[in-house]
């Protein structure tokens, strides 16, 4: 299969410089810049860390129609410290979820929900090892 990775999720939104500011201030990803598609089409991706580094994460595309907005969210983001974004976030006066835990066999899972200046709802996750049992 010719298929590599996923090069971006699109994501429609209806202020695109409030969704930068979103997405590259408040979950610290990196904004390459507006680019202008034409006929009044404007878009923004960004990258995770330098977009010299690596692939694109997310495209915002501008909408001059209204967004329409799912029940749950298209993706998460595996993170780190989601105790401390979810503290963090809630201090910047963002909109979350509470925190839940739960386990796998495999990983204990701590994440909530965040939401984009449209209401788009984006899962923080925090997959944590579970150490199975030595057997005797």
């Amino acid at each position: 299969m010719a298929i590599k990775r996923l090069g971006s999720i699109f994501i429609p939104v209806g202020r695109l410089e409030a969704s930068i500011e979103f997405y590259a201030g408040s979950l610290g990803l990196t904004c390459r810049g507006i680019e202008d598609w034409g006929e009044g089409q404007r878009g923004a991706t960004l990258f995770v860390s330098n977009p010299q580094e690596g692939a694109a994460l997310i495209t915002l595309v501008e909408s001059a129609e209204p967004v329409v907005v799912p029940g749950r969210p298209w993706f998460n983001f595996a993170c780190s410290d989601v105790e401390e974004m979810h503290r963090s976030l809630l201090a910047q006066g963002c909109r979350v979820t509470e925190l839940v835990s739960w386990d796998s066999p495999w990983n204990r899972h701590l994440m909530f929900d965040v939401f984009d200046p449209d209401g788009h709802s984006v899962n923080l996750i925090e997959m944590i090892p579970i150490t199975a049992p030595a057997e005797s």
